[in-house]
């Protein structure tokens, strides 16, 4: 559903088109409309096409609005399935420590990217284990203590 390709990029296009058409959406579309709904400071950027896809500054931060979407839509999909569990455990442990919902994701999705982007550079896979021994760092790092 939620993938760094060519279909979900289009899927993105056209759902931001259906938006701001008012159109009606459901199933996989409402999906990625909530997770559009998230940023509108990338609402203009959409029409544009693939120059949407470059990286660019975005309220101080360099940012590449498809791969944010798409990292958003991983954790909501992970989020949604439970799985990984550590995952639904993490946002409500940096919540209760203070943390908003939408910072707390953004550093679950960082960890998530971080992850997904150094295995795809060293030619190796997504390191589950150490996704979930991250995220446990993180709330400690946060004011949790390690079980």
């Amino acid at each position: 559903m939620f993938a760094f390709d060519k279909e979900t990029q289009e899927r993105i296009f056209y759902v931001a088109e259906a938006r701001a058409d008012g159109k009606e959406l459901e199933g996989v579309e409402l999906e990625v409309a909530k997770v559009l709904d998230l940023h509108p400071e990338f609402d203009d950027l959409w029409p544009q096409g693939d120059v949407a896809l470059i990286a660019r500054p975005i309220d101080g931060q360099i940012v590449n609005p498809f791969v944010h979407v798409v990292l958003h839509g991983i954790i909501s999909v992970q989020l949604r399935n439970d799985n990984p569990v550590f995952v639904a455990e993490t946002l409500m442990r940096l919540k209760e420590n203070g943390a908003e919902e939408h910072e707390a994701l953004h550093a679950v999705m960082g960890t998530y990217g971080d992850l997904h982007f150094r295995g795809i550079r060293q030619g190796g896979q997504f390191d589950l284990l150490e996704y979930e021994s991250l995220l446990l760092q993180m709330m400690v790092d946060n004011g949790e203590k390690a079980d």
